[in-house]
């Protein structure tokens, strides 16, 4: 009986609470904890406090970067271009204030790496067409960084957001003192054959960087190096003596034939264009070389010309990219160097045939290929990185044969 009686009483008292007798506790949400803002490298932090890459602003002050670069009094450009030379006269002639030390350097991607890596920058500026180091090694070590002065005529993307301060193509040239009717080949696969051993130039690969990734870029067009060897010999590749199990694809059978052939590996890009396009000469070959030294032949130091209509392209499209290093010494005279080198005063040594600019609202000189008709390859970097060591293997090995 007690027990019917304790159980009533509970019941009428949760009936009371229910009724209003009692109003329950309400149940808050938990509070939400902070959460800390991600940490910024020590190179992030850097470009943040430089607003470079991503904190670079939208809207740029350029009479401060003028006055910060004044005060900073000197800029350190390494390029691999001869012409930083001429740029020096210019860049000085509208900033007096500012010393511009604009060196041609072989190796920049080496140089800058090492700088990088002791912690004793020097390198302000990286002016550089090894876009597969670039974006290989420099980029996820934060080692570099992009800045654009006018992101609306320039082409970058999230994957490519470096400026570009030209584009130039390596093309297959000729001696048209020798040669009045045209270059003296229709197809690359002639360049394999015995008539032309020794006789094709071109920059050792195995010192010069460029040359080799641009040799690896070529590994990728198997299916173009088919057609032109069809269309050539009236079969197929694969029927070629020196194919095998190490070539893959046509581009791999012309390469390894090529470097067979005894090609003619010159130090530098003027000694390749020398080598067959000297006037006077009595025997020359052919050579690729940079199509820019037109410049020379209009200067009637050269008879060279690039081979038009050779199959299965005239040559490969490269890109100078521009970047500030992290911790540069003189960052806001970085930006202005940059800025200037981008301009239609500031291009002055590259505005020549053979070189394209790069901004939207700059034409290519009077004379000059129409870039519509321009029949070439365009470099892979991501490719390139990754396949470049294998080609240089490659290169070597069949070189000593």
């Amino acid at each position: 009986m007690k027990t019917l009686k304790f159980l009533a009483v509970c019941l009428l008292a949760s009936l009371v609470v229910g009724c209003g007798g009692g109003a329950p506790t309400a149940t808050q949400p938990p509070a939400e904890v902070p959460t800390a803002a991600p940490s910024l490298s020590p190179a992030e932090e850097w470009a943040k406090a430089n607003e470079v890459g991503q904190y670079q602003p939208a809207t740029l002050d350029w009479a401060a970067i003028e006055a910060a670069a004044k005060a900073e009094g000197t800029v350190v450009v390494y390029a691999n271009s001869s012409r930083i030379e001429d740029e020096i006269e210019l860049f000085q002639a509208k900033y007096p204030d500012i010393t511009l030390e604009g060196y041609d350097v072989d190796d920049i991607a080496t140089k800058m790496a090492e700088e990088q890596k002791a912690g004793n920058v020097v390198g302000d500026v990286w002016f550089n067409s090894d876009g597969n180091i670039l974006f290989g090694e420099f980029v996820p070590n934060q080692w570099l960084w992009p800045f654009v002065p006018d992101p609306s005529l320039m082409p970058i993307t999230a994957d490519q957001p470096f400026a570009v301060a030209r584009y130039g193509v390596r093309a297959l040239g000729y001696n048209f003192e020798l040669y009045p009717d045209g270059c003296p080949i229709n197809t690359w696969w002639q360049l394999t054959e015995a008539a032309y051993k020794g006789k094709v130039f071109i920059e050792d690969p195995l010192s010069d960087v460029s040359t080799m990734a641009i040799l690896t870029e070529i590994s990728q067009h198997g299916d173009e190096l088919a057609a032109a060897y069809q269309e050539q010999y009236g079969k197929e590749w694969t029927t070629d003596s020196a194919y095998g199990d190490d070539t893959p694809n046509a581009a791999w059978l012309w390469i390894k034939k090529y470097a067979q052939n005894s090609p003619g590996l010159q130090p530098g890009g003027d000694e390749v264009v020398q080598a067959f396009a000297t006037p006077g000469m009595t025997e020359a070959g052919v050579g690729f070389t940079s199509y820019s030294k037109y410049r020379d032949t209009l200067k009637g130091e050269l008879v060279f010309d690039v081979c038009k209509g050779v199959k299965p392209v005239m040559g490969v499209k490269t890109s100078s990219y521009l970047a500030i290093a992290t911790n540069a010494p003189h960052p806001n005279a970085a930006k202005l160097f940059i800025n200037f080198v981008l301009s239609d005063e500031g291009r002055a040594p590259w505005n020549v045939i053979g070189d394209y600019p790069a901004r939207t609202d700059q034409s290519a000189p009077e004379g000059a290929i129409p870039v519509a008709e321009l029949n070439v390859w365009t470099m892979d970097d991501a490719f390139i990185y990754v396949n470049i060591s294998a080609m240089r293997d490659f290169w070597t090995l069949n070189l000593l044969q």
